[in-house]
């Protein structure tokens, strides 16, 4: 018999979804962001990542922090990357 107040907890097994869906370790890396969200041509819409949740494609979170092409230090989502700049 259980002692009175105690709970039966289940433990659930889910499936990781990756957020940074390129797959990419983005640390340092220079991106193309996407022109829906942000307008101009690729060299305006370059971001050099830097840290952040979304910089690992096995971490939890969306949030990059970096640099835009005009020097200006931001955060982006990473929902917000069209590719990875060649």
């Amino acid at each position: 018999m259980r002692p009175q107040g105690f709970l039966i907890f289940a433990a659930f097994s889910y499936g990781r979804k990756n957020v940074n869906y390129l797959g990419k370790d983005l640390r340092k890396a220079t991106v193309i962001l996407k022109e829906k969200y942000y307008n101009g041509l690729e060299s305006v819409r370059t971001f050099k990542c830097e840290s952040g949740s979304g910089c690992t494609p096995d971490s939890i979170g969306n949030e990059i922090t970096g640099t835009f092409a005009d020097g200006e230090k931001g955060r982006i989502e990473s929902y917000e990357i069209e590719k990875i700049k060649e």
